[in-house]
């Protein structure tokens, strides 16, 4: 197996295991659980969670998308878009190509 061939298993590899915690992180909070009772509960070592919570939470950091304020003066915001905490507002009369480039983005 050639080095490219190793690396590229290993990234998906890094990939599927992150999506994995994502998911367990994701049942923890919707559990209503403290981190303490829900590891204790499915076998997990606290340590263990905790260090993949930070690696889910730096992937979320590293895929962000750059926020560049926009000034659109005389006008209204009318439209809210939220995503993963982040709120923007918008003039309900923004162009339908800015807003879909927008959201674009976002998503």
């Amino acid at each position: 197996m050639g080095t490219k061939t190793t690396t590229a298993i290993s990234t998906v590899k890094q990939e599927v295991q992150l999506r994995e915690w994502t998911e367990q992180i994701k049942a923890q909070q919707e559990s209503g659980m403290t981190v303490t009772a829900f590891c204790a509960e499915n076998g997990i070592n606290p340590k263990t969670y905790y260090y993949h919570l930070r690696k889910v939470r730096e992937q979320c950091m590293g895929s962000a998308p750059a926020i560049v304020p926009v000034a659109m003066p005389g006008s209204s915001s009318d439209i809210r878009i939220e995503k993963n905490g982040l709120q923007i507002s918008l003039p309900a009369d923004i162009s339908a190509d800015i807003l879909l480039a927008l959201v674009h983005e976002l998503c």
